[in-house]
């Protein structure tokens, strides 16, 4: 499968604004994400029971300062720790991944996030804004995502997200709903 995988990324044109491109196929980079870490699950990357699939550090103080959210996801999902990611979400989260499929809980997001930290990307989080009404935060973003393919070619992807937040407290700021299917222009 991994083979059929790698395959497909490679027929891929480099350069389709020329006449004539030959266009084998057009993925999104929530299909490109999605089926890079099925070859890799597919492959049995990341599947030792050590928890190679993802790191944890330990690290899930709650957030209480909103500002700094998105920090704390940026550097625990760039360290690869699940634990911490998930640790930023509330425990009925509706999460709606890059393909647009709407998953309830921390469960499903875990399971979802478990296969693009695999692949150990870097993501970086800009124009950040956030609209307060007492406890609960919208909040967008845009984001640049830096992986390699399994050919080890470098891949840029951009995007947003738009999400919604509460302050729990002691528990500091979660994610009640995270839109990572579109972003807020």
């Amino acid at each position: 499968m991994f083979s059929s995988i790698y395959n497909a990324l490679c027929a891929l044109p480099s350069d389709r604004s020329g006449v004539g491109a030959k266009q084998t196929a057009d993925l999104s980079r929530a299909q490109f994400l999605r089926l890079v870490g099925t070859g890799l699950v597919a492959s049995g990357v990341g599947l030792s029971a050590s928890g190679m699939f993802a790191q944890t550090s330990g690290d899930t103080a709650p957030v209480t300062d909103l500002d700094k959210v998105y920090d704390a996801w940026q550097d625990r999902f760039n360290a690869g720790d699940l634990d911490g990611l998930v640790a930023l979400y509330a425990e009925d989260v509706t999460y709606i991944n890059p393909d647009g499929v709407e998953l309830l809980g921390n469960a499903a997001t875990r399971a979802d996030y478990q296969g693009l930290l695999a692949l150990k990307p870097k993501i970086e989080i800009g124009d950040r804004i956030h609209v307060v009404h007492n406890d609960i935060a919208l909040s967008t973003n845009h984001w640049t995502l830096e992986l390699t393919d399994p050919d080890g070619k470098l891949q840029n992807l951009t995007g947003g997200g738009i999400e919604v937040l509460r302050h729990q407290g002691d528990a500091g700021w979660r994610f009640i709903i995270d839109d990572a299917s579109r972003s807020a222009s």
